[in-house]
């Protein structure tokens, strides 16, 4: 097992902490832009903001 220092240690928990904040607070938000961006299917309505708040 390699053998890291403490300053190695901290800088890859807080690497760690920010992927794990950037994550749980980006997933949704892409998620739903690339929604609009592609579009409804084919026969089905067209996609409004408004529509996914009230649901």
């Amino acid at each position: 097992m390699v053998k890291m220092s403490q300053e190695t240690k901290e800088r890859l928990a807080m690497v760690f902490g920010v992927s794990k904040f950037v994550f749980h607070w980006g997933f949704v938000p892409t998620v739903l832009y690339m929604g609009f961006r592609k579009g409804a299917d084919p026969g089905m309505p067209d996609l409004q903001l408004l529509q996914l708040l009230w649901m």
